[in-house]
């Protein structure tokens, strides 16, 4: 009979622990967001304290900001023009304590342009400058690469039109100008971009992912400039990347959405290079591989988690163990059934110590908003 109670109470515990997991956010709110919101960033545009949504709407030529009430929900969205933008960073280019974007405009017209708008800090923006870049870019990042107190801004361009890829990094002078740009050549697709100290050197590198099937790192010399990227391959098509210290051991890993094979995970060797990249496929059902993924402690339990969008089908979440392992799939409860994004970003909209999330729902026009229910 104990043997009998026994059983119970563990399917008891399990079932709990799946009901516990799949409930982690309440339902979804919509909010609309442009026609085709495409990447979202998550920042303060106001002086309110709240964290607000940006987007990047390549339809309808526009880039439109939700901004925050800070209990959970937003006001109306607010949106100003922009040729075709396709992503977007924020930072403080011009040093006047208000959250600027910069937002990279071409919609796959094969001739991008990056430019900075500059926040009034009341969640309205004016165009500042323009950098015509030549060629398709697809992410954009933000750092003080070069150490000067400056924030700086980096670029993945695809190769398109004939055209090889290239990361371009350009120095800011903190008065919302760029200097020329450098120029790094990538073989193969360049995609998605990111920053962070992955040597350990205090000075920010860069993460590239490739189409071809593989993610490059830059290291950066200590002056802005880097050194030749080294690729880390495997067999899939990555296309966003996210760092984070998987471990807690002051090393930065690598999150790589890949939508061939699912979730890439490339821990630190502790010196900038990496291991052999552990994939964690989808194996909930109706889930296909991600388009983007980001990183946050979702159930509060002091390890990094990582939730993840698709384009076409539920989202879902990988719970982390904190030495850099992750479990099977978890959909979002009740998650944007076949009506995924690009893009995918994490912030505490309601001001209650755990992250939400907000997904683009490119079909609809919309942003899903899912606060997290701890």
């Amino acid at each position: 009979m104990s043997r009998i109670v026994s059983r119970l109470v563990a399917a008891v515990i399990l079932l709990s622990a799946l009901h516990s997991s799949a409930g982690q956010f309440r339902h979804p709110v919509y909010y609309r967001a442009g026609q085709r919101p495409y990447r979202v960033v998550t920042a303060q545009f106001t002086r309110s304290g709240n964290l607000d949504l940006a987007f990047a709407d390549w339809l309808s030529n526009q880039t439109c900001t939700l901004l925050g009430n800070g209990d959970g929900t937003f006001q109306k969205q607010r949106c100003f023009s922009v040729p075709a933008p396709g992503a977007l960073a924020s930072g403080d280019f011009n040093e006047d304590g208000n959250q600027d974007l910069a937002v990279m405009e071409a919609g796959g017209t094969g001739k991008g342009t990056l430019c900075l708008y500059l926040g009034e800090g009341d969640g309205s923006f004016r165009r500042g400058s323009c950098y015509v870049l030549g060629i398709e870019t697809v992410s954009v990042t933000v750092s003080d690469f070069n150490g000067d107190g400056h924030l700086d801004v980096a670029v993945a361009n695809s190769n398109q039109n004939g055209k090889a890829g290239n990361v371009m990094v350009f120095f800011g002078d903190g008065t919302g100008k760029l200097e020329r740009p450098t120029e790094y050549a990538v073989a193969g697709a360049p995609w998605s971009i990111a920053t962070g100290d992955l040597n350990g050197d205090h000075h920010p590198d860069l993460a590239v992912t490739n189409l071809g099937g593989y993610v490059s790192v830059f290291i950066n010399d200590g002056t802005g400039h880097f050194l030749k990227p080294v690729p880390y391959a495997w067999n899939g098509s990555p296309v966003d990347v996210k760092i984070a210290d998987l471990r807690h051991n002051g090393n930065q890993d690598l999150v790589v959405a890949d939508t061939a094979e699912g979730m890439a995970v490339l821990l630190n060797n502790g010196d900038g290079t990496f291991g052999k990249a552990t994939i964690y496929p989808p194996t909930c059902q109706n889930c296909v591989a991600p388009e983007a993924c980001v990183v946050a402690d979702f159930n509060l339990d002091g390890k990094l988690d990582v939730a993840c969008a698709t384009s076409i089908d539920d989202s879902y979440l990988f719970y982390g163990d904190g030495k850099g392992n992750f479990g099977s799939s978890i959909p979002i409860h009740d998650a944007i059934n076949f009506q995924g994004g690009f893009s995918i970003a994490a912030g505490d909209f309601n001001n209650d110590k755990a992250p939400d999330l907000a997904i683009p729902i490119q079909i609809k026009g919309k942003v899903a908003i899912l606060l997290n229910a701890k």
